[in-house]
């Protein structure tokens, strides 16, 4: 008959009451072992069992969290209650309580399984010795969960290795494979052992790209996003973009992780697109030549078969009509030809003085531009570029060209160069320009402008304009070719009615690492240039817009982003900004006149003006002398220092009027 007992001689949690098996059919002896246990202060609950069949059905029907047996039962023993628990649950403590037992038994109580003995006459130690037995039984548990869940890790790392799309090798300093997945073989087209590579050295078409690639990760500890060629074992040719890292002991000296992603396909469709791009050009290029060109060669044509006509009578003047004839002809087979054929130009570069070339340029504007054109020259001290100086005129005169037919009633014509300093910050926003340091040749007309839709086209040759009917012909598009080729980039602000104003920039002679560049931003933006002030923010290009206020978020201001000035009052309405950062060119409410209507409601508001145009635009040109002016495209770091430089000079914060 099972009888249960409880004892509680401490309030603890409920979690932390012990659930005891105790099998004695000695009252006595088993109030003594209850006495002991209560002495020490444990908090249990105990099932009593006095025979074998009590035992199986207690620990059949209920869990506990040890067994205390005596030695010796009629017609049972605790060595038959100990098989029993064992083949239920291997890590059940249990403990054995006898009066006399041998050295040679004792040992044989712990080999079976037993995880103590206590003797009846040194009771006292049963507490200690069930405490004990319990706390090593959760140590196993948690040790056993432990190895489970490293198994189990083990297990999902393999399968992400086994069943990744992904390539993944590791292989020793000298090229020497250590291990591959299968989608490596999947890549390189190997099924089975059969024409394995047994070298990472031998599937590079170009062993140059793998004598880079592995210095590079040697002196780095890694390379990412590397593109190269490999040859397959079966003579096939794929692109890959690999990612590479040093691995560290155990792994061999000097070995290496690459994780391959076949790129074929991409690099495929990339090669199709260029194509097709470059197709629609030169049929743009072609539509144009039969506009303009073919117009010149048909009166060539014309004239010539007149005059063969007319001199059939003098067979010598005919001759040299027919000659005329055939050249012309040749000619106009010339613009078939362009359909399959991209001009290229053959550059001389050289060490040149963009001061020099402007200063040059000047000289002969004044026979191409008209009275009524107003030319000024600001140059600063640059460092040389490397370029072919005769394109760099065709450049600035082509732009100047450009400004001059905006403004057919005259106006004011700005060129300036400066020096830019472009950092990593900036170049996330803008992905075909690298960070370093560039001359800048700057072209400001005030014409007729242009909306976003020529904006967007404007480089295109022979880009038909909507607003007039006339063609672009190929000036810009020269342009934008020339300074691509020279490994820089354009910009081009406008707005209708507002002129526009073309920056072109050229990569200096002498680059600064671009890692030096990157640390000493990183240093500038999260150093002196920090704070937890209100911005307000009124920008209407939307990539502008987000590549500010990213930046200011994240050195710590609160930011109130508008896209107009109306949408900035309105932000103002419930909280007051302490610096204000307005572009001047805005839809419904330009910068300044949002700067006046936030002068009125918060006293003393400083402004920081953006703008695209040159501080002499006549947009520009009207501000205050006390407000700030940042021109475009600026870079994170000369926005950060400016706003941290005018909120450390402005007065206490402002104050809702």
């Amino acid at each position: 008959m099972i009888k249960d007992a409880i004892s509680a001689p401490s309030p603890g949690n409920a979690e932390s009451v012990l659930r005891l098996l105790i099998a004695e059919d000695s009252p006595s002896d088993l109030a003594l072992l209850l006495l002991e246990l209560s002495r020490a202060g444990l908090s249990y609950t105990s099932t009593h069992v006095e025979n074998r069949i009590q035992f199986q059905q207690a620990i059949s029907t209920e869990t506990f969290d040890a067994v205390i047996s005596d030695y010796r039962f009629p017609g049972w023993t605790g060595m038959d209650a100990l098989a029993a628990v064992r083949a239920r649950d291997s890590q059940l403590p249990f403990i054995l309580v006898t009066g006399i037992l041998g050295d040679e038994a004792a040992a044989d109580c712990i080999k079976r399984g037993a995880d103590d003995y206590i003797l009846k006459d040194h009771l006292s130690r049963l507490p200690q010795a069930v405490q004990r037995a319990v706390a090593e039984q959760a140590l196993r548990r948690e040790h056993t969960a432990s190895q489970e869940a490293l198994r189990l890790s083990e297990q999902r790392n393999r399968d992400l290795v086994l069943y990744s799309i992904y390539g993944i090798l590791r292989a020793q300093a000298d090229g020497a494979f250590i291990d591959t997945n299968p989608a490596l073989l999947r890549i390189l087209n190997v099924h089975g052992s059969d024409h394995h590579p047994a070298s990472l050295q031998d599937i590079f078409r170009f062993p140059e790209q793998y004598a880079q690639l592995m210095n590079s990760c040697r002196e780095f500890g890694q390379v990412h996003g590397a593109d190269a060629e490999w040859r397959r074992p079966d003579g096939g040719i794929i692109a890959v973009r690999l990612h590479l890292r040093s691995l560290s002991p155990p792994d061999p000296p000097g070995s290496v992780e690459v994780i391959v992603e076949d790129v074929s396909e991409f690099r495929a469709m990339e090669r199709q697109l260029r194509q097709s791009q470059k197709f629609e050009a030169v049929g743009q290029l072609a539509g144009g030549i039969a506009h303009d060109f073919n117009n010149v060669i048909s009166a060539i044509l014309g004239w010539a078969e007149l005059g063969l006509e007319l001199s059939q009578s003098e067979p010598q003047v005919a001759e040299r009509f027919t000659r005329i004839r055939e050249q012309a002809d040749r000619a106009a087979s010339l613009t078939r030809e362009l359909l399959a054929f991209a001009r290229r130009q053959v550059l001389q570069p050289r060490s040149v003085d963009l001061n020099t070339v402007a200063s040059g340029v000047i000289g002969f504007l004044d026979k191409v531009l008209g009275k009524n054109i107003e030319v000024k020259l600001t140059t600063t001290a640059l460092q040389p570029i490397k370029a072919d100086p005769a394109q760099i005129e065709h450049v600035l005169m082509n732009l100047c060209l450009h400004a001059r037919d905006c403004m057919p009633n005259g106006g004011f014509l700005r060129i300036e160069t400066e020096t830019a300093e472009l950092d990593d910050s900036f170049c996330r926003f803008y992905p075909y320009v690298s960070p370093g340091s560039y001359a800048v040749l700057s072209v400001a007309d005030t014409g007729i402008g242009m909306d976003s839709e020529t904006r967007e086209h404007i480089f295109e040759p022979f880009f038909m304009d909507g607003e007039d009917g006339r063609t672009r012909g190929m000036a810009l598009a020269t342009v934008y070719g020339i300074v691509k080729q020279h490994g820089g980039f354009i910009h081009v602000y406008s707005e209708p009615g507002q002129g526009s104003l073309f920056r072109a920039y050229f990569p200096l002679a002498e680059h600064p690492r671009a890692a030096a560049l990157s640390r000493g931003t990183s240093e500038t933006l999260n150093g002196g240039t920090r704070g937890s002030e209100t911005i307000l923010l009124a920008e209407d290009h939307e990539s502008i817009r987000e590549m500010a206020r990213h930046t200011l978020l994240a050195l710590g201001y609160r930011v109130l982003a508008a896209c107009d000035g109306e949408e900035a009052l309105r932000l103002c309405e419930t909280d007051a900004p302490d610096l204000a950062v307005l572009d001047v060119v805005m839809p419904k409410m330009n910068g300044p006149a949002t700067a006046s209507a936030l002068s009125k409601r918060f006293e003393h508001l400083p402004v920081i003006f953006t703008s695209g145009y040159s501080k002499e635009n006549n947009e520009v040109a009207g501000l205050a002398s006390e407000e700030h002016y940042l021109q475009k495209p600026y870079s994170p770091t000369a926005l950060a220092r400016l706003v941290r430089e005018v909120l450390d000079r402005a007065p206490v914060s402002s104050t809702a009027a």
